[in-house]
């Protein structure tokens, strides 16, 4: 998450859901930009960054 959130422009919000499982959407990537395409980039490129973990 940390290499997500330095993304500039860029922020996550995550939903907290108690069980994970393929393809459950957990969060969204949010950002702003100089315009759609430019803040479209951030959000992927931040939403690239997030790895889950197993606990």
């Amino acid at each position: 998450m940390e290499e997500a959130l330095a993304v500039p422009g860029a922020d996550l919000r995550l939903f907290g859901k108690p069980e994970a499982y393929e393809r459950r959407r957990m969060g969204v990537a949010l950002a702003w930009g100089g315009d759609i395409e430019d803040a479209r980039s951030r959000a992927r490129e931040a939403a690239g960054k997030v790895r889950p973990i197993k606990g």
